[in-house]
């Protein structure tokens, strides 16, 4: 598969988190890529995921950087990498709201690298009449 990349910048940012990390599933894969799309992620990755621990932080979705566009990077990131979706704030984690932003297409090529048993180019057979 073939990843479209937002800038050089969110490119290099998804190979050097993912030569960094000793597991490099599709979860890992889709985080990287997810956070790394948005600037305000890229330079505070730290506060939204423990390398360490490969556990992703909640609270990171409060923190005075997030923008718009960066808390709906985030937020689709958590949900892909757990189902997270915040307490009391479900509604803020639907697609309706989610992709209601200039991510959207690479938001898409983050669920084909989380999914990509389900997410295979199909054909469109035309009806013949």
């Amino acid at each position: 598969m073939k990843i479209k990349f937002e800038s050089e910048e969110h490119k290099n940012f998804f190979f050097r988190k993912l030569q960094e990390s000793t597991i490099k599933d599709t979860y890992h894969q889709t985080l990287f890529y997810t956070l790394g799309i948005d600037r305000s992620c890229r330079e505070n990755f730290d506060d939204v995921f423990n390398m360490k621990d490969h556990r992703i932080k909640p609270d990171g979705l409060h923190q005075g950087w997030q923008t718009s566009g960066s808390e709906c990077a985030t937020k689709l990131a958590f949900n892909l990498w757990n189902g997270f979706v915040e307490e009391e704030h479900e509604k803020g984690s639907t697609p309706y709201e989610l992709f209601a932003c200039g991510y959207a297409p690479y938001f898409f090529e983050a669920i084909k690298l989380r999914y990509p048993e389900y997410c295979k180019e199909c054909s469109v057979k035309s009806n013949e009449r």
